[in-house]
């Protein structure tokens, strides 16, 4: 083989990782991209505790199937309820 063969496909070679490697990479950035929008993180539900993250829907929790919960509360929502909600307050009777 000659050298501009060998120049060739050495050069086709790296066309072809690169394309490769490009599309991974984008592959992987749709992917990171989808994850942020799970909202298991911000739910009312979401302990935290890396044995049980919902008690709601403990196979779904920090998955793709979690972006559409029909079970979602925003943690910050129900947190402004309770402040808005008066505290009941018993008064001993004198």
């Amino acid at each position: 083989m000659s050298v501009a063969g060998k120049v060739a496909v050495l050069l086709t070679l790296i066309a072809v990782s690169g394309g490769a490697f490009w599309t991974t990479i984008q592959k992987g950035v749709q992917y990171i991209s989808r994850l942020h929008q799970v909202p298991c993180s911000q739910c009312t539900y979401f302990t935290g505790d890396y044995r049980l993250k919902c008690p709601v829907h403990p196979i779904e929790a920090l998955t793709e199937e979690a972006i559409a919960c029909r079970d979602y509360e925003c943690r910050k929502a129900s947190i402004d309820y309770a402040i808005a909600q008066p505290i009941a307050r018993s008064y001993p009777k004198n």
